[in-house]
């Protein structure tokens, strides 16, 4: 993968319906691919406990902190309906890639 040296994963409930959820989710695109250093961010829903899970690629680790202490960042939980006490936030940094893919 192009560059990408960190991962922040996002996991919550929310006290949206799937359906409103990801309408939310695509109206929110373009801000996303605008974040400097995003090389790309996977929308996953977790059918057996219904969490919603946010898996975002950074070039690097200043990109991924820079983005989690942004405006956009802060609005999330009200943005998404976060029900608070389901909401686990993750940082890694990139290990090993299976295949080196260049992102666009």
């Amino acid at each position: 993968m192009k560059n990408a040296e960190a991962v922040l994963a996002v996991k919550f409930k929310s006290t949206y319906s799937e359906e409103a959820l990801m309408k939310i989710c695509e109206e929110d695109l373009e801000h996303f691919r605008a974040v400097p250093g995003l090389l790309q961010k996977y929308y996953l829903a977790e059918e057996s406990s219904g969490a919603i899970s946010g898996i975002y690629i950074f070039e690097t680790r200043d990109d991924r902190t820079s983005f989690w202490t942004s405006e956009l960042a802060k609005h999330i939980p009200t943005r998404y309906g976060v029900i608070s006490e389901t909401l686990r936030v993750e940082q890694y940094d990139m290990a090993i890639v299976l295949n080196d893919v260049v992102l666009a």
